[in-house]
Order: C-alpha cells, then sequence, then structure tokens
C-alpha cells in the first residue's frame, strides 16, 4: 500500500491556491472595456414591407411603441399589458448596437421592476404576443394605440397628418407646425402628458392636435419623443417629450414668435424638451 507524504500534499494544494489566485488577478486587472467587449450583443435592425421601414428585435420579430408612453423612457406598460407586449430587455453585462438602417438613438431606460428596457428615440420597444416569426406585424394598430415602430420615430405609420418641423433664430431651434407656425410650451404644464390649458386659454392658445386616429410624423431635425394625448377640450393633443404643444393666436404666419414670454409661462417649443434658457 502506497503511502502519501502530507509534506507533498500541502505543496501540491499549495501550488494549485497561487494558480488560482493568479487566475483571479490577471482576470480583475482586465479593463472593463475589454471585458465588455465578450458580452452577449443585442442588435436592432430594420425591416420594410408596405408598413414603411421599421425596426425589429435580434430574432427579426418585429418591435412596437406604444403610444400612452408620452415621457422619454419611461413605459406606461403594466400587469398584463406586459404580457401580451413584452418589453426588449437589456441583460446584465449585454451591449445595444444598431444594426443596418437604424438612424435613431437606442438606449437602456430602467423600468419600474429594476429592468433595463431598450428604447428607440426615447420610446421603450415591445415585442407582440400574437406575433411568433420573423416577418409578421399582426400587433399594428391593436387598440389604435400600438404601432410598429418606424425609423423616424413616428406612429402610425399612414400618411401623416402633421409632420413637427425646426426654425432656428436667436430664441434657439424650436418646433414648427401647420404652415410653419411656431409652436409653444406652457410653464404650467408640470405633469408629462397633462395639459392644464382649458376654456379661455385654448382660445388663445390652439393646442396642437390631429384627428383621431391619426399620426404625427417627425421633421428633420426633431429627436424628441412626440406623443398624442386627449386635450383638455376632447381633441387629440400632440405632445414632444412628454410636454403638450400650442399655438398662439397672435402668430399669423410662419416665423413669428410674438407669444415668447407671454406672462412669463408661455415658451417657444425648444427642440430639447427644456424650457428656453430665457425662463
Amino acid at each position: 500500500m502506497t503511502r502519501t507524504d502530507p509534506t507533498a500534499v500541502r505543496r501540491s494544494v499549495s501550488r494549485l491556491a497561487l494558480a488560482g489566485l493568479l487566475v483571479l488577478s490577471a482576470t480583475a486587472a482586465l479593463p472593463l472595456a475589454s471585458l465588455a467587449q465578450d458580452a452577449d450583443q443585442i442588435t436592432v435592425s430594420s425591416a420594410t414591407d408596405e408598413l414603411g421601414t421599421y425596426l425589429v428585435g435580434p430574432d427579426g420579430r418585429t418591435l412596437y411603441t406604444f403610444t400612452r408612453d408620452v415621457t422619454p423612457g419611461v413605459s406606461a406598460c403594466t400587469g398584463g399589458c406586459l404580457e401580451a407586449w413584452p418589453p426588449l430587455i437589456i441583460g446584465e453585462g449585454q451591449g445595444l448596437l444598431a444594426g443596418e438602417g437604424v438612424t435613431g438613438t437606442l438606449a437602456a431606460a430602467p423600468q419600474a421592476d429594476g429592468s433595463l428596457q431598450a428604447t428607440y428615440r426615447g420610446r421603450p420597444l415591445y415585442y407582440w404576443q400574437g406575433d411568433t416569426e420573423a416577418g409578421q406585424t399582426t400587433g399594428q394598430g391593436v387598440n389604435d394605440v400600438w404601432f410598429v415602430a418606424s425609423i423616424d420615430g413616428s406612429m402610425p405609420p399612414d400618411p401623416p397628418a402633421l409632420t413637427l418641423g425646426t426654425a432656428t433664430t436667436d430664441l434657439g431651434t424650436f418646433l414648427t407646425g401647420k404652415d410653419g407656425l411656431t409652436i409653444y410650451y406652457f410653464a404650467a404644464d408640470t405633469v408629462p402628458g397633462v395639459s392644464v390649458c382649458a376654456g379661455d386659454c385654448l382660445a388663445a392658445w390652439p393646442p396642437v392636435t390631429v384627428p383621431p386616429g391619426n399620426s404625427v410624423a417627425a421633421g428633420e431635425g426633431v429627436t424628441g419623443v412626440i406623443g398624442l394625448i386627449s386635450g383638455t377640450d376632447g381633441s387629440t393633443q400632440v405632445t414632444y417629450d412628454g410636454r403638450p404643444l400650442y399655438y398662439w393666436q397672435g402668430d399669423t404666419e410662419a416665423g413669428q414668435t410674438t407669444g415668447q414670454g407671454v406672462n412669463d409661462v408661455w415658451w417657444v417649443a425648444d427642440v430639447s424638451g427644456n424650457l428656453p434658457a430665457a425662463q
């Protein structure tokens, strides 16, 4: 029977432990960027058909946006909604890549449950339970609030009733609407997606609206999130980064900004989504 030398065993264990420490030290010494390169990547690409050009996930399935998501990066879909419309989640250690044709900004936004949901131009992205394979778009138009995630950020992809544009003056770069008229923010609208302008206020500051069921498109330079809400008069009012939008009765043609600073609460709708620095 062969006897094991206890001293030799201790030396062997010591060598193994030292080797393990060296491996751990070498791993810890790697820069974070190097480690990130080995992480899985989620690639968001595009597809084109009769609905236009829209986003698809890593498996080619169609991605959708929700018109009730009016605050950039914030999902209004909860509970059973999430079962029907699973969000595109970015797992721990994963990266988010823009595939061919994806020209807008992709980002990750933390949600209420602590997960990270992918967003495009600020809009959270979702799948639809009814789509089981690439190329399907059965979620298009569901309840008139779910639409394929168009490359230009507009919803829905039917011919838009309004295309927001921009103008640049000494006030900065701000939004314009129909006939190039200047669009304004109301400082009293402090809750995203909620207008407090009613009655005589709306007579002086008509809301920027579209007919029910119609869409709004983003023109060149319009990079924020466009949404639709029910205004205080029941109209379908347009929002930008959650802020309700208005015209001013005193502006009668493109280029005028006579509503700027009225009562220290009305300001041209800066494309940054913020109240102008003059505030």
